[in-house]
């Protein structure tokens, strides 16, 4: 096989982009080396072709369509292999770039001024000031580059015996400094603070002293991540205070435009945490909340990173709708945002969400046919399935068919080891409220305050809806 790094690396190119990757291999300022273009094309061709068979083709074969005429030679393939590998890292690394024009016009500055090229070096600080003085969004990577620029500005005329207005090249590198700083500190603290509610750890994130009364500077007053993120550090540190839940999400409807898309999605995920916090505390009104979220990220087209949509947000997303009761929006989400999933993934996930979605509308038989479609590619994929099957069988009044799954689900529990203890233990509770249910007689208030408790116990993991409104029917 060849090489595992060439192959996986040009396996993450789009089709467009492997075409403009030929022409980047094909310039003989990058590669003077035509048979490594000869390699890439004969890589690209099975690329179109079927992807699959460019991890299982021998070296031999790839050799003797390179080189008919030629001995195999092991080392020189090998060698071609590394330069293509290189090539289209440094590929990637350029159309990155591309889409950071910020981190060009820095390189840029510094270039013209190693230069001399006062003329030019005048016209592209130009354009860094307009993009600053009309930039709308304020994320830590604009305060960086605000203060590479100035700071580059006030090298240079601290060179110049005769500089003026030193101080007023020098406070706007300070001041951005600063901003960038204080942003950036901020945001690692609250994801200590987000990590501590979910891990034990003894190790603290230490703040400089006096670092809370410097950020009350109202020169931080125009820094809107500053101000969002203060009200994130105290939401993390007082979840009881359910107003303040309410105030960061009116800062992100008013403010949210101002924050990068990255930055934006991270606030709402940490309004998202919240919401589960209080939906496993009981307070299933939280479903409503978070779902309207999501919703709103939706709408601002902020689940979509690198053109792809994380398959965990996808299922998690679709479970808070149908526990919010938003059955349409659901189903309309499902269709239009399978397309962004991972390819590998994409037509299983399709297929198991829309089997949820079908058991909340109560339509069991297309349900279990979608269900048949499913496999079990993943833990999640296999306890997520057989608890939608455990809900059918059990709303049709199958229990025979019931007892014997949860029989084969506790099989599975115990002999899985890629589920932790703690999983297990939750997932075998879920199933005993499940058992206890179906030997309960309907106006039992004993027996039915006893399971209510329970269920007010278990994790925030299981269907606790669907098990309260169980217990609703029951009452």
């Amino acid at each position: 096989m060849l090489s595992d790094k060439l192959i996986t690396l040009l396996r993450t190119f789009s089709k467009v982009e492997l075409n403009r990757l030929r022409k980047f291999v094909d310039s003989p300022y990058l590669n003077d080396d035509p048979d490594v273009l000869r390699l890439f094309d004969y890589c690209h061709a099975v690329l179109k072709k079927s992807p699959a068979d460019l991890e299982t083709v021998p070296k031999e074969k790839i050799w003797k369509k390179l080189f008919p005429n030629q001995p195999y030679h092991d080392l020189t393939l090998r060698r071609m292999a590394s330069d293509l590998t290189q090539l289209a890292i440094r590929f990637r690394a350029m159309e990155h770039r591309q889409n950071i024009p910020a981190e060009e016009w820095i390189n840029e500055q510094k270039a013209l001024e190693a230069a001399g090229l006062d003329k030019h070096l005048a016209g592209i600080e130009r354009q860094i000031t307009r993009h600053i003085e009309e930039s709308t969004t304020f994320d830590t990577e604009f305060y960086l580059f605000t203060f590479q620029y100035y700071w580059n500005i006030f090298n240079r005329s601290y060179r110049v015996v005769a500089a003026t207005d030193y101080m007023a090249k020098l406070l706007p590198a300070d001041q951005a400094l600063e901003s960038f700083y204080v942003t950036q500190k901020l945001k690692m603290y609250v994801a200590w603070l987000s990590y501590r509610q979910f891990r034990s750890t003894d190790r603290e994130l230490p703040l400089p002293p006096g670092f809370w009364d410097h950020i009350k500077n109202q020169d931080f007053d125009q820094v809107p991540m500053v101000n969002i993120y203060k009200l994130v550090v105290n939401i993390l540190e007082n979840p009881a205070e359910e107003s303040l839940f309410y105030e960061l999400l009116e800062k992100l409807d008013t403010v949210g435009n101002m924050l990068s898309v990255a930055d934006y999605r991270e606030c709402c995920f940490i309004a998202q945490n919240y919401c589960a916090l209080k939906i496993n505390q009981g307070k299933s009104e939280y479903y409503n909340r978070a779902n309207e979220i999501f919703k709103v990220m939706v709408a601002r087209n902020a689940l979509i990173e690198d053109g792809q949509l994380a398959e965990g947000i996808y299922k998690n997303i679709i479970t808070t709708g149908l526990r919010a009761g938003e059955h349409q929006w659901v189903k309309t989400f499902i269709e239009e945002y399978s397309w962004f999933l991972p390819p590998a993934i994409r037509e299983n996930a399709y297929a198991y969400n829309l089997a949820n979605l079908y058991s909340h509308l109560k339509d069991y038989d297309r349900a279990l046919e979608v269900l048949r479609s499913v496999e079990y590619s993943s833990v999640t994929y296999a306890l997520g399935a057989k608890t939608i099957l455990l809900r059918i069988y059990y709303e049709q009044r199958e229990f025979m068919a019931l007892d014997s799954l949860i029989d084969s689900f506790r099989i599975y529990l115990r002999r899985n080891k890629q589920i932790s203890k703690n999983l297990q233990k939750e997932y075998n509770n879920f199933l005993n409220l499940v058992k206890k249910m179906t030997t309960i007689r309907k106006g039992d208030k004993k027996a039915i305050a006893d399971i209510k408790e329970r269920i007010m116990a278990a994790s925030y993991n299981m269907p606790k809806k669907w098990l309260k409104d169980i217990i609703e029917e029951l009452e």
